[in-house]
């Protein structure tokens, strides 16, 4: 007698199979989407940190932000553009090296696909702190990912003043 079809035993040992495998691999998916974001704002913030430290280099402060998000209206955004008609990247200011101002930090487009992978309605927003004499010492990056056990991925970076070579490493 010929057969045409499965058995009730053997679909549900397929199906059996079908759910344990699928038991598996949901939460790798999650976590691995999980990571891609946190990869993403590291990679985003590790971009934005490069330029801001070689902003520091060329004007010997970090850029003034007025609305702490990274956004096209931002003077701190208009001088890594180097489109800002006031601070310090003009084109009438010079550098510590003698470049001339107008400096294209980061490119408009770059810095506005930089955006939020845990919600793109909330921007990266950036910080400067100033020391005593009113120059940016530091800066902090950091972005909202809404989530109840770390809501918020940040990063800093903070510029020691020498008060004499003994205090050098």
């Amino acid at each position: 007698m010929k057969r045409r079809g499965f058995t009730l035993i053997e679909l549900m040992v397929v199906i059996a199979i079908i759910i344990i495998l699928a038991a598996i691999a949901i939460p790798n998916y999650l976590t691995m989407t999980a990571r891609a974001k946190k990869s993403r704002v590291a990679s985003d913030f590790a971009a934005l940190a490069t330029a801001l430290e070689t902003f520091r280099t060329d004007w010997g402060e970090y850029p003034v932000s007025s609305k702490a998000a990274l956004v096209a209206a931002d003077p701190g955004y208009l001088e890594l553009t180097g489109t800002s008609t006031t601070g310090k990247n003009i084109p009438g200011n010079t550098t510590a090296a003698g470049d001339k101002g107008g400096i294209v930090y980061m490119t408009d487009n770059i810095l506005n696909s930089m955006t939020n992978p845990y919600d793109s309605t909330l921007p990266y927003k950036y910080t400067g702190v100033a020391a005593g004499s009113g120059v940016l010492a530091s800066w902090t990056l950091s972005c909202e990912t809404k989530d109840t056990t770390n809501p918020y991925w940040v990063r800093r970076d903070t510029i020691t003043n020498l008060s004499s070579a003994s205090d050098e490493p």
